[in-house]
């Protein structure tokens, strides 16, 4: 083990951890839509595919994605109470 392994811990606090979840959720939300987008592509017509959209885009997980994002990309966005 190296000196190193100490000062690793010092520098990834709860700030950075905190940041890191709100880029895994974004991710994670973003990559979801990307499925979402290549059903409708495949089978826009598709009643079961435009309801999963919808829910998607109307979830709150969805929202709050979107939030994150604009405040990790540096615009403006209300943080949820």
């Amino acid at each position: 083990m190296s000196s190193r392994e100490g000062q690793d811990d010092a520098v990834i606090g709860a700030d950075l951890l905190a940041q890191l979840q709100d880029n895994a959720t974004v991710l994670g939300v973003f990559d979801e839509g990307q499925d979402i987008a290549l059903d409708l592509h495949e089978e826009l017509f598709s009643p079961t595919t435009r309801q999963r959209a919808l829910a998607f885009l109307n979830s709150d997980r969805y929202q709050d994605a979107a939030s994150k994002f604009l405040r990790l990309s540096g615009g403006v966005a209300e943080e949820a109470s």
